[in-house]
C-alpha cells in the first residue's frame, strides 16, 4: 500500500471490502490487527496487483532476512516468483514425460535437493555476470 501510495480508504473500494474491518486487519500495530480470512487477504493482494504466491515468498523473505534493504529484498522476491511460477506444472510435464518415472517417485525431500541445484546454478551464473562486468569495467581487452 506505501509502495502504491494508498491508504486503507483507497484500498477498501478497490478490494471491496469494508473499511473499518479492513483497517483493523491492516492496522501498523501488529498487536491491534484482527485476523482477515482468506477471501478477504486475497481480494486485497489482487487489488494491489500483487501475486498470492509472491506474498508467501515475502513473507518467508522478510521473516528470515535481516539486514538487507527493502527495496533489495524485493528484487530477490521478484526472481524467486520468476522461479517458482509454472514449476509445479513444468515438475508434472517431466513425471509423465521421463519413461520409467511415476508420480509415487516423487518426494517432498527431492525438493530440498533440486533447492541445492539452483542455488549452485545461481551462483555460477552470477558469478560469470560479476565477471564479465569486472571485465569491462576495468578496459582490459578492449580495443
Amino acid at each position: 500500500m506505501d509502495l502504491q501510495g494508498l491508504s486503507v480508504r483507497d484500498l477498501a473500494p478497490i478490494a471491496g471490502l469494508n473499511r473499518s474491518r479492513l483497517h483493523r486487519g491492516l492496522h501498523r500495530e501488529a498487536d491491534k490487527r484482527i485476523p482477515l480470512r482468506m477471501p478477504e487477504t486475497t481480494a486485497i493482494l489482487h487489488a494491489l496487483g500483487i501475486d498470492p504466491i509472491e506474498a508467501l515468498i515475502a513473507k518467508d523473505v522478510f521473516d528470515t532476512t535481516q539486514g538487507v534493504d527493502f527495496d533489495d529484498v524485493l528484487k530477490v522476491i521478484a526472481m524467486v516468483c520468476g522461479m517458482v511460477k509454472g514449476l509445479s506444472e513444468e515438475i508434472v510435464t517431466v513425471v509423465r514425460h521421463v519413461d520409467g518415472l511415476a508420480f509415487d517417485d516423487v518426494r517432498p525431500e527431492h525438493g530440498e535437493a533440486a533447492r541445492g541445484l539452483i542455488v549452485k546454478a545461481v551462483t555460477v551464473e552470477y558469478t560469470k555476470l560479476v565477471r564479465r562486468r569486472s571485465l569491462r569495467g576495468d578496459g582490459f581487452g578492449d580495443d
